[in-house]
């Protein structure tokens, strides 16, 4: 019985990246004395990113395009800086902060 998805093996670099990077701001994310609030958002940003790297590897498993492979690779950076000013302005909105 084989363990492996049948997922293209294009895949296998980007997502060993994004890991990379997702661990770096993550950690830098941390270091900041904000309370905790940097540290939320790169866990949200991480929750929305790894959801839609699933869906798109998901709808193309065995011939990734080149724009694929750079979402998943760099595709967190974008996600961080939307999901900041997002959810700053939805806890304004919602009176948390």
């Amino acid at each position: 019985m084989t363990l492996l998805l049948p997922v293209s093996a294009n895949y296998r670099k980007p997502i060993f990246e994004a890991i990379g990077l997702q661990m770096l701001i993550g950690f830098l994310g941390l270091l900041l004395l904000d309370g905790g609030t940097m540290a939320r958002i790169c866990g949200i940003a991480l929750l929305a990113f790894w959801c839609s790297a699933v869906m798109l590897i998901w709808r193309r498993p065995k011939s990734p395009t080149r724009t694929d492979i750079q979402l998943i690779r760099f595709g967190y950076l974008p996600v961080v800086i939307i999901a900041y000013f997002l959810v700053r302005f939805i806890w304004t909105i919602r009176g948390v902060e």
